[in-house]
């Protein structure tokens, strides 16, 4: 597996996860393409904020099957590093995520960033159970907003 910068030519990858319900299922839902390019932007624009995007590649693969963030968010009064993943549907379960992440560890240090936050909704199972594999911990729980839809979250810590 690879990871390689999110590009200007992966927005067909942020349209197909931004548009796939079994993706965005645990987000509200789909969004519009208007969002989905939007997204893309914010996304292609990452590096000049100090984020990190990346598209994975798994072996044998040509082309990025989903993507791993880390981006600075604002949660109540604190600021914190979020690590966020999106896999097309035929690559979950597979190990990709969390290989991903392990891969995505040194871009994390070498920016500096001491510890990462995440905020799957308290019911996408999956994802859940991937954080604690990789070494996350739960610390609670928040309501949180992603495209101006309301999500409760479960919200887990770990060092880098």
């Amino acid at each position: 597996m690879r990871l390689v910068p999110y590009a200007e030519d992966h927005r067909d990858l942020t349209l197909a996860l931004e548009s796939d319900p079994r993706v965005m299922g645990h987000l509200g839902g789909v969004s519009t393409p208007e969002v989905a390019e939007r997204v893309h932007r914010w996304r292609v624009e990452a590096p000049a904020r100090g984020d990190l995007f990346v598209g994975v590649v798994p072996d044998g693969a040509t082309a990025p099957v989903g993507l791993l963030g880390v981006w600075r968010s604002e949660i109540g009064d604190d600021t914190v590093y979020e690590l966020g993943a999106m896999i097309l549907p035929d690559f979950q379960a597979q190990g990709v995520a969390s290989g991903a992440f392990y891969l995505l560890l040194p871009q994390v240090r070498a920016a500096g960033i001491t510890r990462l936050d995440s905020f799957p909704g308290v019911d996408n199972v999956a994802s859940n159970a991937i954080l604690q594999r990789i070494g996350f911990v739960r610390v609670g729980e928040r309501d949180l907003d992603y495209e101006g839809r309301s999500l409760r979250c479960a919200h887990w810590t770990r060092d880098v």
